[in-house]
């Protein structure tokens, strides 16, 4: 019975493995990996951006912003271990580090919720909407991964130090069990002994947290939600101890490790090359366009109002439902750490839904643990006892040891037909998300002058194309107005300055010799204006086009051999909208297809009358 459970237990976490060993696919991991493989080979951090073209030292409109250093600066650490990851693993490397990192949060948060007094079983169960979440939209391969793990380990440290003074303190209250005049040499030893157990128990407790803070803070800038969390257990365990309220308090000697360890973990959390920056960062993305265009910037409650009901957005309401109720079913008992916790993590979660992931493992530990407490409070009262009974006994079959060995059984042989059904891990990159063979194309022949890009596939085309080419844009938007004139273009704006359209100024102004981009939006499914423009436009040829990429060229005399050998008719455009709107998740948008039918019609007819 006992190995039955031990194996379902270990091939569970396989397969959660397993659901985290999904194929490389997030558009930011590239410019990291290209990043760590520069500071590798340079041996220093980037002090201006060496990918892109159109970047400055500093922003012209912003001279005084801190965030072009701080992006170029602040993820080395992670970018490091991403490249040499993948310089001895290759991208197999990145796949498990990523399955690694989210398989060991989630054993951390069946450990934490485990020591709420919850059952085996159940814990499981609740890990369900918590690796949901992870593996629906979570799984990039990115520095926050990190981050993650970093925040619920402080969490998990910080709640063991507490929980085990408390337990401590509940064992030997005061007077009986402490060494009294007369108590004998053994009892006295015995304590002592306990005490000095205790007291190295906690150190263990509270000794990574300063490393954690150390480390993270030069992996990614999401260090200063581990801050404030610090931050609350520092106010709220002295606010307990000085007021003699709002739950339990630790003892005198408890509360100065936790004060030393939480004061250490701030100082050494600012050993970063930007020091404190980053909260003039968050300040300035606050009032920056990124709240109102990027998805994951974007407030859950946004998300809903447009429709976008995405299971995890689901599950984050529910929980910040279920938090505030089950803490008023609890009012007297309820503690001021937890409280603050989840109020705030909640609060920054309704404010934008990157927070979403470091919200929801805490946030279901501390609903298990005010749930125990009102099964205990509930278990006092008459009524509820009886019917309790009653539903216990009409299950008793069901907890028989056959069925339980039966129900073993089966869910061992779901778990590894689950396992080797389609393959046990999945391997390489999406490619569907990337245009390998426009690059291909672009390194067989080479194409001279500036290039321009989508900015979702600027890192891409940094770590494949890096030095012979340089990006417009990428997904790090280190200027805020090389993005506005990078989405002017993208959509083709019409506007005119001296009887020339907007999109076609930049692409002289930044001497932009050719065009690598889509056909349809991956997320409206809409037909790229930029891609209407060129259709009409004499000076831009079309030499490339696949399931996925599109290239045009200028018609200058330089690219005359180039347009000579891979010319084609605009009007094949017809078969990339198609293949695109179908392969990109959604079935060919009839709206889209008149709108690409219509362009082409125009465009044939009118080469006709030429």
């Amino acid at each position: 019975m006992r190995s039955l459970k031990i194996i379902l237990f270990i091939l569970l976490f396989i397969f959660i493995f397993k659901t985290f060993s999904v194929k490389i696919w997030d558009s930011d991991f590239w410019w990291h990996l290209k990043t760590g493989e520069y500071i590798c080979q340079t041996k220093s951090l980037p002090d201006v951006d060496p990918f892109a073209f159109t970047s400055l030292q500093q922003d012209p409109l912003n001279p005084e912003s801190k965030r072009m250093k701080f992006l170029l600066t602040s993820y080395w650490f992670s970018e490091i271990i991403f490249y040499l990851i993948y310089n001895y693993f290759d991208f197999q490397g990145i796949i498990f580090l990523r399955a690694s990192i989210l398989t060991l949060l989630i054993f951390l948060i069946y450990r934490g919720i485990r020591r709420e007094k919850a059952s085996h079983y159940s814990s499981v169960l609740l890990l369900i909407p918590v690796v949901s979440i992870f593996a629906s939209s979570f799984t990039g391969e990115r520095p926050q991964l990190f981050s993650f793990l970093f925040i619920f380990s402080i969490f998990y440290l910080m709640e063991g130090f507490r929980l085990s003074n408390l337990s401590f303190a509940h064992l030997m209250p005061n007077s009986k069990l402490l060494p009294q005049r007369g108590t004998s040499t053994i009892i006295n030893s015995w304590i002592h002994w306990a005490k000095w157990c205790h007291q190295t128990q906690n150190i263990l407790y509270l000794l990574p947290v300063p490393f954690i803070m150390l480390f993270w803070a030069n992996m990614h800038g999401a260090f200063f939600i581990g801050i404030i969390i610090i931050l609350i257990y520092l106010f709220s365990e002295i606010t307990k101890f000085l007021l003699k309220r709002f739950g339990n308090t630790l003892p005198f000697g408890a509360l100065v490790s936790l004060v030393t360890a939480c004061i250490l973990s701030i100082l050494t959390s600012f050993i970063n090359p930007n020091g404190y920056d980053v909260f003039f960062v968050l300040k300035e993305l606050k009032l920056k366009y990124h709240r109102y265009i990027i998805t994951e910037a974007m407030s859950p409650l946004d998300l809903i109002g447009a429709g976008l009901y995405e299971p995890y957005i689901m599950i984050f309401f529910l929980l910040v439902i279920l938090g505030p109720l089950i803490f008023l079913l609890n009012r007297k008992r309820v503690d001021l750490s937890d409280v603050l916790i989840f109020s705030c993590l909640a609060s920054m979660s309704l404010y934008m839904t990157r927070i979403i992931p470091f919200f929801v493992p805490i946030a279901a530990v501390l609903i298990v643990r005010y749930s125990v407490k009102t099964m205990e409070n509930l278990n006092q009262i008459e009524w509820f006892h009886i019917i309790r009974k009653k539903i216990e006994s009409g299950m008793f079959y069901l907890k028989s040891q056959p069925v339980k060995i039966l129900v073993q059984v089966l869910l061992i042989i779901i778990l590894i037909f689950s396992l080797f059904r389609g393959g046990l891990f999945q391997k390489g990159i999406d490619s569907g998300n990337y245009p390998s063979g426009a690059v291909h194309f672009l390194k067989q022949n080479r194409l001279s002058g500036n290039m321009f890009n989508p900015y979702d596939w600027g890192g891409y085309l940094i770590w494949q194309l890096y030095p012979d080419y340089k990006v417009f844009t990428d997904g790090r938007e280190l200027q805020e107005e090389i993005f506005w004139q990078h989405v002017s273009i993208m959509k083709g704006s019409s506007q005119t300055f001296g009887g020339i359209p907007e999109w076609k100024l930049y692409l002289e102004a930044y001497g932009i010799n050719f065009i690598i981009t889509y056909s349809v939006d991956s997320f409206s499914w809409s037909l790229i204006p930029l891609v209407s423009a060129l259709l009409y436009d004499e000076e831009w040829q079309l030499i490339y086009l696949d399931k996925n990429s599109l290239i045009f060229v200028r018609d200058i005399p330089c690219n005359v051999e180039i347009i000579h050998k891979f010319a084609m008719p605009k009007e094949m455009l017809w078969n990339e909208v198609i293949v695109e709107s179908a392969l990109k998740g959604k079935p060919t948008d009839p709206v889209l297809l008149r709108e690409a039918m219509s362009a082409i019609t125009s465009l044939s007819y009118n080469n006709i009358e030429k």
